[in-house]
């Protein structure tokens, strides 16, 4: 486990934000593995501000941020429990060059940043997570 904590810029997240909602949410991709599952949860946090916040630009970067420093906690994880991660960080780093790109509008698809989003996060954690964490257990 990382002893490096993410940060959440709660500037850019909205005070209002509904974490009953985002935390029911993220228990239906539960790994049972708390250090990621908690990180999935603020993900998801972030997925929710996207469709309300002023202006995509911030909470986009925000987003970008945050799933990178995800990223490399969860590949520390795995490393450290043998897990072969050599694809599944090639989809982390899909992603985030998908949010560079989006990045890169001036002004980025609200409805095609949350399907991003949305689409890749749920795909992939009960997916290729979820294949991770069970070759964890198996090692």
């Amino acid at each position: 486990m990382s002893k490096r904590k993410n940060i959440v810029p709660l500037g850019i997240l909205p005070a209002s934000l509904d974490w009953a909602g985002v935390n029911a949410l993220a228990a239906k991709y539960s790994l049972n593995v708390p250090v990621i599952d908690e990180q999935h949860a603020i993900l998801f946090g972030w997925y929710v501000a996207l469709k309300t916040a002023p202006q995509v630009h911030p909470v986009l970067a925000g987003l970008r941020a945050y799933a990178e420093g995800h990223f490399r906690d969860e590949e520390q994880w795995a490393a450290m429990r043998g897990v072969d991660m050599e694809a599944h960080q090639l989809q982390h780093d899909d992603l985030l060059g998908q949010l560079d790109e989006a990045l890169g509008q001036p002004q980025p698809s609200r409805l095609a940043t949350q399907s991003l989003v949305f689409d890749w996060l749920t795909a992939h954690i009960d997916v290729e997570d979820r294949a991770m964490v069970m070759e964890a257990n198996r090692n």
